[in-house]
């Protein structure tokens, strides 16, 4: 669809790049809320929001290097170049889940309240990620001769171009908003 917002010089803003950075920070905004109800200092929760960031991050270009790795044998140099692009979500939530193991027991917390309290972040991180999946035309489905087919048709687009195929990138989106929304009202139930 539109893969590249807009490029100044050698710098390009990838629209994918754009809502992973505004699911983290919708997702944490949402966390800092929630942490103040369930008696966790704002401070607290940002410090965990920045390590899960950047775990998130590692953890997704790791998974990247892992499954393309007869590439970087080639070119060892370019696992670094995270820039060009290459996450993969799976490899994110792993590395996570390993951090906030290791958080909440430095600060004497319950793992599983630590992630009550990240839930509703993922999942709305994840709503919000894909809609810049769907953008870059990474993630995509099959092929489809479905009504809700969509074909890619902008040369930077990861999918190939002019092909029908499923949005599995909005079926994901949309699940995430809705696993919001249940994570949501059990809170305010509580």
């Amino acid at each position: 669809m539109f893969p590249d917002l807009f490029s100044i010089g050698p710098f390009t803003l990838h629209t994918y790049g754009l809502f992973v950075a505004v699911g983290f920070l919708a997702g944490l905004m949402v966390t800092v809320k929630i942490g103040k109800s369930e008696g966790i200092k704002p401070q607290q929760t940002m410090d965990m929001g920045f390590l899960i960031i950047l775990a998130a991050i590692i953890g997704s270009r790791i998974m990247y290097v892992i499954l393309n790795i007869s590439y970087y044998i080639e070119r060892p140099m370019d696992m670094f170049k995270i820039w060009e692009g290459g996450l993969v979500f799976s490899g994110g939530i792993i590395c996570v889940v390993f951090v906030v193991m290791w958080y909440a027991r430095k600060h004497h917390l319950s793992f599983w309240k630590v992630a009550d309290l990240w839930a509703p972040a993922m999942a709305l991180g994840q709503g919000i990620g894909r809609i810049g999946c769907f953008m870059a035309g990474c993630c995509y489905g099959r092929p489809s001769g479905s009504e809700l087919a969509v074909t890619f048709t902008d040369p930077h687009a990861l999918a190939p171009l002019n092909i029908p195929l499923y949005p599995t990138q909005l079926y994901s989106s949309l699940s995430g908003f809705i696993i919001f929304l249940v994570l949501i009202l059990m809170h305010s139930r509580k």
